[in-house]
């Protein structure tokens, strides 16, 4: 039988905020004409995205939106870095949330970021985010 539990990996040392961009009605042209100005910013920045792309209704092909996995020091500079994207400046998208996210488990961290369930039970609960 093959051993496939994830490793332990080591945590992020930044933190990580989920933003979901909804696009405003009638944006597709704004896509388009900001695409490339757009793209320039992501790949100059590539390092602080986990991942990035667009978003679809599930089955659909028309894109709605845009969801980021921004590795940063603090919500004010994630929000810097996001506010340089051309996607934003132009006006593109009807709605921008920030969630701070925990990248836990998966292929992105490369396994998982806890040893035993006693470490993270605190966290689990709704506990501190920093260590004491």
């Amino acid at each position: 039988m093959i051993n496939d539990k994830p490793p332990v990996v080591q945590r992020l040392d930044k933190r990580c905020f989920l933003v979901i961009c909804r696009d405003a009605p009638g944006s597709a042209d704004s896509r388009i004409r900001h695409l490339d100005g757009h793209l320039k910013h992501v790949e100059d920045h590539w390092r602080s995205y986990v991942t990035a792309g667009p978003i679809r209704q599930p089955g659909g092909d028309d894109i709605i939106g845009s969801a980021f996995l921004v590795l940063s020091d603090s919500l004010d500079s994630a929000k810097t870095l996001m506010n340089g994207d051309p996607y934003i400046t132009c006006g593109m998208y009807q709605s921008i949330e920030y969630t701070e996210f925990t990248n836990s488990i998966g292929l992105f961290p490369g396994g998982k970021i806890w040893d035993t369930v006693d470490s993270i039970r605190d966290r689990a609960a709704g506990g501190p985010v920093e260590e004491a």
